[in-house]
């Protein structure tokens, strides 16, 4: 083979690497798993195993299939579903916390009931 023929193929067999570096899997960023994880645990804090259990099991889940997703370093699917888990998490923050001022609201309710009768038992007309 001659000195041009390897030099041909050498910068050929160089663009053909840099080609393939260029087409392989990219990680997704760092925290993308660490920022469900994150949300994750902000929804079971905030009580979404009682008020939101559904939308806590999916973010779960989700959050599985994405660490599985890395293992396999598939990693678009890894972040897709890791958005997934974060998104259904703060679903179940929303609803843990709506839940929990429902609750504050009606206790708030019975006790007015509750002072309303006894007003105009203690003999006083308004």
């Amino acid at each position: 083979m001659t000195s041009s023929c390897r030099k041909i193929h050498a910068s050929f067999v160089g663009l053909l690497l840099a080609a393939l570096a260029a087409c392989g899997p990219t990680r997704p960023p760092p925290d993308v798993l660490g920022g469900a994880e994150s949300r994750l645990r902000t929804a079971r804090a905030e009580g979404a195993p009682t008020y939101a259990p559904l939308e806590l099991r999916f973010a779960e889940e989700r959050l599985d299939q994405a660490r599985d997703a890395m293992q396999e370093r598939d990693y678009k699917s890894a972040g897709e579903l890791a958005e997934q888990s974060a998104v259904n998490s703060e679903l179940a923050t929303i609803k843990a916390r709506t839940g929990k001022l429902r609750e504050r609201v009606d206790a708030l309710k019975r006790q007015n009931a509750e002072i309303e009768r006894t007003l105009p038992a203690e003999g006083g007309s308004p």
